[in-house]
Order: C-alpha cells, then sequence, then structure tokens
C-alpha cells in the first residue's frame, strides 16, 4: 500500500454490496476493504433492491459464494423508491463524511443517486465522487442523457477508468477541469487467486485433455462479441487439428439460442465447454488457471474488469481494439490487439500466439506491467479528495498517462 500517513477520514460508499452478485459488488467490497486498512472509517451504504425482477435478463441477482470479502453494510437503497432515498440521506448525513463515493455504471440509478447527493451533502462540507466505469452505456434508452446529467450535477470529483470514459464525460461535461476528473485505470481484482489450482489440476478437474485453452468468461450479451469468437473456431480448428477447447463461462443475458444453434451448425459442440451460470467466488480461480489466454473479442467496450482479473492470474489477453481495452493490454507485450467483428483476425491471433510460443514472454511482461494497476493510486486519490482536494496539475498529468 501507499507509504504515506495522511489524516483518517469518514467516507461513505453508495452501491450493491453482498447479497447481490456481480463485479460492480465485488469492486466495492475491495474499496471497502483497502480503505479500512488505511484506517478510514466506512459507511457502506447498499442497496436493498437493486433491479425490478421485469428489468434483470439473468437467473438472479443473489450472491451464491460461500467465499467473499466481509463488509458490514446498511442496507438503505433502492433505485426506483424515494423513499429510501432519503433514508439513504438522512444515515449519510448522520455519518458526517469526508467524502460520498457512488460507483457510476449504467443511467438507470440516475434519478436515485443524484437525488440522494443533493439531500446528502445540503448544508454540509461533504464532497461527493462518482467512480465512473461507463458514461455512455453501452445499450442506449430513453432518458440516458436526463439521468445522467441530473446524477452528475451535484458531483466535485469524478475518477474515469479509461481514456474512452475520460473523452466522454468531457463530452457530458466540458466544464470540467483538472481539479474535478482525474484517469486511474480500473483496479484489478485481487480476491480471487487462492492458490488452489495449477494449470495441471484445473485442466484434470475440467477434464480436458487438449492443449490449448481459450477462455472467454463473464455474463454475455451480443455487444461482447462471442458470435465472431466461435466462427473463428473452425479454422482455429484447421490450423491445430483439433488440439483445443474453448471455455465459455458465464451466464447469457441474450442471444442464448442463437448462440447454441450456431455452435451447432459449426459442428463445435466437442470443442466448446459452456457454463452456462453465474460463477461463484470460489470457482474463478479454476477457470482462469486451467486457461492459455483469455479472448475479449467485444463490439464495443469502456473498459473489462476481465482484463484484470486475467492480470491477477498473470493471463494473457486477446482482445479488441475497442474503447479503453488497449490502454490496458499492450499489444505485442501482454497480449494481441485485433479488429472488432472479425473472425478471421481472432483466428490469426490465437495462431500467432500459440504458434510464436509467446505465453512466457506476455506472462512475464503483465509480472512487470501489472503494478500500474495496482489499488494506490485509487486510495491515494480518494484520499487526497477527501481531504484537501486535488490539484490541477496532478489531475491533468494522470489523463495524459
Amino acid at each position: 500500500m501507499t507509504t504515506s500517513n495522511p489524516p483518517l477520514r469518514r467516507i461513505a460508499l453508495v452501491g450493491p454490496a453482498y447479497p447481490f452478485r456481480g463485479g460492480i459488488a465485488q469492486y466495492l467490497a475491495i474499496l471497502y476493504q483497502k480503505l479500512r486498512e488505511r484506517g478510514h472509517e466506512i459507511l457502506f451504504v447498499s442497496f436493498r433492491k437493486q433491479f425490478p425482477k421485469l428489468l434483470f435478463p439473468g437467473t438472479t441477482q443473489l450472491e451464491s459464494s460461500e467465499v467473499r470479502i466481509p463488509v458490514v453494510t446498511v442496507r438503505l437503497f433502492t433505485p426506483w423508491n424515494i423513499w429510501s432515498w432519503w433514508r439513504s440521506a438522512r444515515a449519510i448525513r448522520e455519518f458526517q463524511p469526508d467524502l460520498v463515493i457512488f460507483k457510476w455504471w449504467m443511467p438507470f440509478f440516475g434519478p436515485g443517486f443524484g437525488t440522494l447527493s443533493r439531500w446528502a451533502k445540503r448544508g454540509s462540507p461533504t464532497k461527493i465522487m462518482y467512480i465512473v466505469d461507463n458514461a455512455i452505456p453501452h445499450e442506449h434508452r430513453i432518458g440516458d442523457k436526463s439521468f445522467t446529467r441530473w446524477a452528475f450535477g451535484p458531483v466535485g470529483y469524478f475518477i474515469a477508468q479509461s481514456r474512452t470514459v475520460w473523452d466522454d464525460m468531457t463530452t457530458l461535461r466540458p466544464d470540467l477541469d483538472g481539479t474535478r476528473m482525474r484517469l486511474i485505470p480500473h483496479p484489478i481484482y485481487d480476491c480471487y487467486d487462492a492458490g488452489r489450482w495449477t494449470k495441471e489440476t484445473a485442466r484434470n478437474e475440467l477434464g480436458i485433455s487438449e492443449s490449448k485453452i481459450l477462455l472467454f468468461f463473464g455474463y454475455i450479451r451480443r455487444y461482447k462479441g462471442l458470435r465472431h469468437l466461435i466462427q473463428a473456431l473452425p479454422e482455429i480448428g484447421n490450423r491445430f487439428r483439433e488440439d483445443y477447447r474453448l471455455l465459455v463461462v458465464g451466464e447469457f443475458y441474450e442471444g442464448r439460442d442463437d448462440m447454441l444453434q450456431l455452435i451447432k451448425e459449426l459442428g463445435l459442440n466437442d470443442r466448446i465447454l459452456l457454463v452456462d451460470r453465474y460463477v461463484p467466488n470460489e470457482e474463478v480461480e479454476l477457470y482462469f488457471r486451467a486457461a492459455d489466454v483469455a479472448i475479449l473479442p467485444y463490439e464495443s467496450a469502456t473498459q473489462s474488469g476481465i482484463v484484470q482479473v486475467a492480470y491477477d492470474f498473470d493471463l494473457p489477453v486477446i482482445t479488441t481494439n475497442v474503447g479503453g481495452l488497449p490502454e490496458v493490454v499492450t499489444d505485442g507485450e501482454t497480449g494481441i490487439i485485433v479488429p472488432p467483428a472479425n473472425s478471421a483476425a481472432l483466428a490469426d491471433a490465437v495462431t500467432r500466439f500459440f504458434q510464436d510460443g509467446l505465453a512466457n514472454r506476455f506472462r512475464n511482461n503483465i509480472i512487470t506491467q501489472k503494478v500500474r494497476y495496482s489499488w494506490d493510486p485509487m486510495i491515494q486519490a480518494i484520499e487526497q479528495a477527501a481531504g484537501p482536494g486535488w490539484r490541477s496539475e496532478t489531475a491533468e498529468s494522470g489523463a495524459k498517462k
């Protein structure tokens, strides 16, 4: 962790936590843990409900993991319940924090977050910060811009987690200057590696005999481009004489029937291990240890937490030249970058990765470079915002990284 010893602060977090599942809840749990380790007093205002059942595409919003980061929360906030916004604001005001941090990833939360922000800071010196995953959502809906503008209105500090998000934020808020926004890459998810599996034992557990294992991990939506990866598999099979297996690990949020039909039409049922469900925390290591390379064939992106999970396991990444992905995957050093929606390019990248023996070199580079994605810059920025604030030159230098 950082070596300086700033004054201890009172910091409130707002966002999902256990029993809700997913990367956002996991991210906030890690942030909670890191801030507590620094000695700060934390109030974690979590959700009572996260999405209406009719709007949630998965099977359940609740966590099934037996292994999780312990957090102490007050479950008050419901995105569509104005009374829950008032109760959340009252709890925050009673706590009297120096800083309130919201995790922002979709406009659906805009009305509640924007109102809660205003009520929480009314008549007090409390500062508001948003850590922004997506300023502009992948799938656009009516009301997105209005909800986002309302949410961002009372915010004093923003952290953009990729250059793409930075650019989107300056489009939405031209008034932002170096004292109000920083570019800090998405930190590594350093919570999954329990040292339980090796590559050999993980493959034995999964019943895999092939020597070349590709991994697609995370919930499945059309913009993630799984179709293009599956369409690349016949050519990959021609080049490696069927000595490969693709692990598709994650719950389908859309397009499941179409994808299963494509797999059947291409005769790939014995080349793909499909784990069509949400994977609890204790199983994540199994799949990343079994793999030689993670593949993110996204059609669009801002950044992806999947890269940061892969890097925690020193796992190379093949991904597309979209959004902030090329900012964290260095082409020819920690992975390979290809054009989006291009199955032939994906097949060529996989071929190059194995035929040129790039795995060890990429892994060694990841070990060296992933220190850039520690939680230290995030924690330092939060501590400075909660205290004296950010200096313009420091913030602007962050944007140029």
